[in-house]
């Protein structure tokens, strides 16, 4: 199972009159103000960051930023971690709550937490980034340059529908790791897809703990559902939105 991250949603404390903020709820100025102690909290992360991490008391796995150690050496870890793990749950209060489990955004660069990993998968996936345009200026400040002619392609697309939307393609080998965990009573759960490259990836390792690395074979990208670009520049591929 792949995880998305858990949604933003503005700290309701943002509204308290100690904080100097009567507004209405979501207001402007609301938003504002925390996307303003979200950029803070990035700050300090990047900084404890650049002091913590690596882990000076946990092993590495391979040349990846993947860290193990046993459940105390994890949770010691975890524990410098948790003023940080705390600040940024103000900001996504579903983070690893049921049903969905989902994780802090990658974009925060906190360290991912695992524990009970009886195995872990290493694999190569060759996959696309995807970007989706409402006009041909907005794309091109993004996806950089195109032809005259590619130009006006996409740029026709626009004239004969105003709702046409473009989408931007772009491959590159994705690294992940498939985590299998053991659950209270030691049976194996179904694994988890993590994206760790970012991040960095810490594990609690059981005993017997194994390590399957597949990166020198990567997997095989599925079909893609486009064909036949209306533009390509060597990194993006443009096409009309499906």
């Amino acid at each position: 199972m792949s995880r998305r991250s858990a949604p933003f949603v503005a700290p309701s404390d943002i509204n308290s009159p100690i904080n100097g903020y009567i507004d209405e709820p979501n207001s402007k100025e609301d938003k504002k103000q925390a996307k303003i102690l979200l950029s803070m909290l990035q700050e300090d992360i990047a900084s404890f960051r650049d002091q913590q991490f690596p882990p000076d008391i946990l092993r590495q796995i391979r040349d990846m930023p993947i860290y193990e150690g046993n459940l105390a050496e994890v949770q010691a870890y975890q524990q410098r971690w948790q003023n940080l793990i705390e600040r940024a749950m103000a900001f996504y209060p579903a983070a690893y709550l049921p049903p969905d489990h989902l994780p802090l955004p990658a974009s925060l660069e906190i360290p991912q937490f695992i524990y009970h990993v009886q195995r872990l998968h290493l694999t190569k996936t060759r996959a696309k980034e995807s970007k989706s345009f409402g006009s041909v200026g907005a794309l091109t400040d993004k996806c950089g340059d195109y032809t005259p002619q590619e130009l006006e392609r996409m740029a026709a697309i626009f004239d004969n529908d105003d709702e046409a939307r473009l989408v931007a393609h772009r491959e590159f080998i994705d690294l992940r790791a498939y985590v299998f965990c053991r659950d209270q009573k030691g049976e194996m759960l179904e694994p988890e897809r993590i994206r760790f490259y970012r991040t960095g990836l810490i594990v609690h390792a059981l005993p017997d703990f194994k390590i399957v690395d597949s990166r020198q074979t990567p997997r095989k990208r599925r079909n893609d559902a486009y064909s036949n670009p209306l533009a390509d520049n060597d990194v993006w591929k443009i096409y009309r939105k499906k």
